[in-house]
């Protein structure tokens, strides 16, 4: 039964299960929101920190200080530094998949599609080169399942990419444009080529202009996949 504590100007106020339960929530929602601010704050000031000094030698007191965070928020954001690398790699790689996403909708053909994607997908890592240099450092091979099985949180990101990398694939084998061949490898193969291409980018300064850059890993995947291409270049 709802009890009456007070009366208002229009009649009775209610204080009731509801209004604590409101009460409550928004609470919980204040603090969800801060939380994510302090998760935010952590994984930018990793990325640089991880890039910069290595991940092993990075210490957690180094991760609060560089976030702003006192040591004791950290810890009760995540558990240790394994689980700051996961989260790292789990936004990036959900950030670059909606990135390219966006990009290969916008092209009806499955060519353009492709492009646009990896143009996309190239750019993300040319804006964020310590994440770019974190991510290589890290060793895991880009188009190997079993070297990303290790990392269930990204390599469930990962698995989405190739899903639809390979869909354009297959669409362009149909359209005529793209080598008959296995879908699915076809896109772990042209990441694993991207993940060279960069990592020679970081090894050399990254002196080569980004937009180069950029143009010959799209002339890469088109000598790579696209017919006629090859013999047309020799």
């Amino acid at each position: 039964m709802e009890r009456i504590s007070a009366q208002g100007p229009s009649g009775p106020v209610r204080s009731d299960g509801a209004t604590r339960k409101r009460s409550s929530g928004r609470r919980d929602q204040t603090r969800e929101a801060r939380r994510g601010l302090y998760r935010q704050l952590l994984l930018d000031a990793a990325e640089t920190a991880f890039a910069r000094q290595g991940i092993a030698q990075t210490k957690m007191e180094e991760l609060a200080e560089a976030a702003g965070l006192s040591l004791g928020t950290v810890y009760s954001v995540y558990r240790g530094k394994a689980e700051i690398v996961d989260a790292l790699h789990e936004a990036r790689l959900r950030e670059i998949f909606a990135a390219s996403l966006i990009a290969e909708r916008e092209e009806p053909k499955a060519l353009d599609s492709l492009v646009a994607g990896v143009r996309a997908y190239v750019g993300y890592f040319l804006d964020r080169p310590d994440y770019l240099r974190m991510y290589v450092e890290d060793g895991t091979s880009w188009g190997v399942r079993a070297s990303m099985a290790h990392h269930p949180r990204r390599a469930a990101v990962w698995s989405d990419g190739i899903a639809q990398l390979a869909a354009i694939f297959e669409r362009g084998m149909q359209e005529g444009v793209f080598e008959r061949g296995d879908p699915d490898r076809m896109a772990r193969m042209m990441i694993a080529m991207q993940q060279v291409q960069l990592a020679d980018w970081l090894e050399e300064g990254m002196a080569r202009a980004p937009d180069l850059l950029i143009s010959e890993i799209e002339a890469q995947v088109r000598r790579s996949f696209c017919k006629g291409v090859r013999h047309a270049a020799s």
